[in-house]
């Protein structure tokens, strides 16, 4: 599995290679193929797929009515941000009368399991994986190795978001052309390539008189030191949540190992360091959410999740069958990897992490 999330991070920087890391997942999973769609508010989704199920859906991208696709999404958003499977998402009559199950059916498919992700920087990555009608729905065990990936793929869709699904050989320069501020560094936090948004976020990030970055803040720059080196250790990512000094703008710093062949992308480079702000809203994040953007344990994440809704924590440890001292030590876990300090910073901060729109609030957004 350590291969198909190098694949992951290959196909973040390098976007020719979704097609077969997507393949790579569906084998995993029991399907029998995979579609990556990008989508951008106000936009036409982007979208690729693999070979096995390119054709098919090329059909339905063109067929497909997007006010059925709308509400489609919208059920999906309403259960988590998470895989789920079609199964789980409608009742056995919904299904059966859901309109884009009966297009994918004539088109040799018909069971899918999918997550949809609302990424940092705005844009939503759909992740969908396909099963013929008549191989019957995916399993548990397939749902589990889908979501055991699920914050790896979340990173690298919002790559794919900002480098587009077309071929990417820009190599440094396509940090620049990504609209973010990013840098490429060494495993040692040396710096390869730093882009003019990052070098201006000096209130935020430095590069330090012998070529390395540190964060301005002691502590936050204690947290960055820890997750390079888990970064190379462990070859996963690291997402750290941060402030910029100059206005308190919450704003998400992700470091994304760069795999396989995504490293000759950046010569000289094995991390790629991308900082994202996060759009505030009212709606309280997922739990699913708060696990994949600040590595919270879903224990944690629900504390949080509860709090941000406006319980007291006792309220919280009533509700999750604990008690107010075990939340309490909950708390603390979260004031830690969010870097808050205390409960009403905590809950400012959550409330601007990404969501999207339940029913109630009327999906904008194409999904399968």
């Amino acid at each position: 599995m350590q291969d198909v999330t190098d694949r992951i991070y290959e196909a973040a920087f390098q976007p020719e290679c979704w097609p077969a890391t997507l393949n790579d997942l569906a084998a995993a999973s029991g399907s029998l193929g995979g579609v990556l769609q990008v989508v951008r508010r106000g936009d036409a989704p982007r979208w690729t797929a693999s070979a096995e199920v390119q054709g098919a859906f090329a059909a339905y991208a063109q067929a497909a009515d997007f006010t059925a696709t709308h509400e489609r999404a919208a059920r999906w958003v309403a259960r988590g941000q998470s895989f789920l499977r079609d199964i789980d998402v409608f009742d056995p009559a919904d299904l059966v009368a859901d309109p884009s199950r009966k297009l994918l059916a004539s088109l040799g498919l018909g069971h899918q399991i999918g997550a949809i992700l609302p990424l940092p920087t705005g844009d939503t990555a759909c992740f969908t994986f396909e099963r013929r009608l008549a191989d019957g729905p995916h399993s548990t065990r397939a749902q589990n190795i889908l979501n055991s990936h699920l914050s790896h793929l979340a990173r690298a869709g919002m790559m794919a978001a900002r480098l587009g699904l077309e071929l990417a050989r820009a190599r440094v320069e396509a940090m620049t052309q990504i609209g973010l501020p990013a840098a490429v560094l060494r495993a040692d936090g040396q710096i390869v390539a730093m882009n003019a948004a990052l070098r201006a976020m000096d209130d935020l990030i430095l590069a330090t008189p012998q070529g390395k970055v540190t964060l301005v803040a002691p502590r936050q720059s204690h947290r960055l030191s820890v997750a390079l080196n888990a970064v190379q250790a462990e070859a996963a990512a690291a997402s750290i949540p941060l402030r910029n000094g100059s206005n308190l703008r919450p704003v998400v710093l992700h470091l994304l190992p760069l795999r396989r062949t995504a490293r000759a992308l950046f010569p000289g480079g094995d991390i790629m360091l991308v900082v994202t702000p996060l759009a505030v809203t009212r709606m309280v994040p997922s739990v699913e959410a708060l696990c994949g953007l600040f590595d919270l344990s879903l224990s944690e994440a629900r504390l949080a999740a509860a709090l941000s809704s406006g319980r007291t924590l006792a309220e919280a440890a009533a509700e999750a069958g604990i008690t107010v001292k075990t939340a309490r030590t909950y708390l603390e876990r979260v004031f830690q990897k969010t870097v808050t300090h205390q409960q009403s910073e905590l809950v400012a901060l959550l409330k601007s992490a990404p969501w999207l729109p339940s029913p109630d609030t009327g999906p904008t957004i194409p999904g399968i």
